[in-house]
């Protein structure tokens, strides 16, 4: 309960912190005590006490669900496998599923892991990944993704070749993926990266950490 009070501090405050950036300050202000109206506070981001308090319970829950993870070899033995190289920004993604059926919060389909020679299994994990399935909304986001818009930024890939030994190669044509044997995805689901391990100086919901290059 304690450690999901401090997250919910700690997201208050980095929601404050958001509106106070997006709202440029005025050139001109009352020089009297009465209280004037600021029309930039209609300029912070969209985001309820509600959806603040939600949000930062779930990936608490996300915390906990993964903290077995920390070792390398405990995914590996759940069935995440790694996918491609090490990604500046973006670290090593061991994937579970590219095409789950569902969003579950206790079982993301992507660890997200930086090399650590100090570990054992030589690397520490930094983060998570989920996707959503759901059509493109107007603003060019899912519809009703599991965390508010005004906090994650949702994207996709396209054309994603995965060959049988798990390498993920750039610029292969649905027809040259499979001729190597691998499984082609025209269009992933909407994803997003949750940093909850590895602090990330441009944003928990941000798709690449600067403090893993």
């Amino acid at each position: 309960m304690k450690a999901i009070r401090r997250t919910i501090a700690l997201f208050f405050v980095l929601g404050l912190t958001a509106v106070a950036q997006m709202s440029p300050v005025g050139k001109e202000q009352a020089a009297s005590g009465t209280m004037m109206p600021h029309p930039s506070h209609a300029n912070g981001a969209a985001l309820t006490y509600a959806e603040l308090k939600n949000t930062a319970a779930e990936l608490e829950r996300a915390r906990q669900a993964t903290a077995k993870y920390q070792d390398v070899h405990a995914a590996e033995t759940d069935g995440y496998q790694m996918v491609g190289g090490d990604m500046p920004g973006m670290g090593i993604h061991y994937v579970l599923t590219m095409e789950p059926n569902g969003f579950d919060i206790e079982k993301p389909p992507i660890l997200l892991y930086v090399k650590n020679s100090a570990l054992q299994g030589g690397y520490s994990l930094a983060g998570v990944g989920y996707f959503w399935n759901a059509p493109e909304g107007p603003d060019g986001q899912p519809l009703n993704p599991p965390f508010p818009k005004s906090l994650a930024l949702w994207h996709r890939h396209e054309n994603i070749c995965v060959l049988p030994h798990l390498e993920n190669p750039h610029g292969l044509s649905e027809n040259q993926c499979r001729e190597q044997g691998g499984h082609f995805i025209a269009k992933t689901q909407w994803l997003v990266h949750a940093w909850i391990w590895k602090d990330n100086p441009t944003g928990i919901f941000s798709p690449e950490n600067p403090a893993l290059r």
